[in-house]
């Protein structure tokens, strides 16, 4: 039996949230490990520009504009992604985020789009793609918890709770699916440098939760990238209904 390779060559692989971020991250990142990448957000402008640049250096890239809590389009998605590329090897769960927000100042429309985003996306998504795993036999999908699923944070009570199901989700499907030797793991990031998070925290907030980690900085994308790459790849080929921690320590 040989050593496996943490390569993603031969691999398609649908990561959603790609735009920008960590998702437009892990989307170049895969392509350079070899995947065939299918770029899924609901920008197309961004997408495109993303899928011109991994087609620039040689890689193969389908941009589809998809709302990942509509169905129906998850679904021309995922066949989209099955037309172009033949096959589905890889799902990454990455679309999702929120807004800090006291829970008395929460209206409902604020508390169903948040977990439409962060858990129902990944329910829709995993079901689509998971169909065509099914029939293969094989699939590896990674799925985007955070730290505030398990730690404490005031005002993120929509986010946490979201992000907690998609923990448990990630347990009980890789328990389901096991049989049809599908794997089904999970990554909780830290606080990660991303122009969002920034916006959303503010400068000093976002300076004092960096300070806070044990290695002294917040994460960057590409801090995620080789895990889910690994995640992706056949190295992992063991490991399935894991949630890995990608926080600089624990807090």
């Amino acid at each position: 039996m040989g050593t496996p390779e943490l390569s993603l060559g031969g691999k398609v692989a649908i990561i959603t949230g790609s735009s920008g971020g960590i998702g437009r991250t892990l989307a170049l990142g895969f392509a350079e490990a070899g995947a065939s990448v299918v770029l899924v957000a609901r920008t197309a402008a961004e997408l495109e520009a993303a899928a011109d640049q991994i087609r620039a250096k040689g890689g193969k890239a389908l941009a589809v504009p998809t709302d990942v809590t509509d169905g129906a389009r998850v679904s021309e998605m995922v066949a989209r992604a099955v037309k172009e590329f033949g096959r589905i090897d890889v799902l990454v769960n990455c679309a999702g985020g929120a807004n800090y927000m006291p829970l008395l100042d929460m209206g409902q429309e604020v508390w169903g789009e948040t977990l439409a985003l962060n858990i129902t996306g990944v329910y829709l998504c995993s079901r689509a793609a998971g169909r065509v795993m099914v029939e293969q036999k094989s699939g590896s999908i990674i799925n985007f918890s955070s730290a505030v699923a398990t730690a404490v944070v005031a005002n993120m009570v929509h986010y946490s709770a979201a992000k907690a199901a998609v923990n448990q989700f990630t347990r009980v499907l890789a328990a389901e699916w096991g049989p049809y030797n599908i794997r089904v793991n999970a990554i909780s990031p830290g606080l990660t440098d991303t122009s969002h998070t920034r916006e959303v925290m503010g400068p000093d907030l976002f300076e004092l939760y960096a300070k806070a980690v044990p290695l002294g900085r917040a994460g960057q994308p590409e801090d995620i990238l080789g895990v889910a790459i690994f995640l992706a790849s056949d190295v992992s080929s063991y490991i399935s209904g894991a949630i890995i921690p990608v926080s600089g320590g624990p807090q």
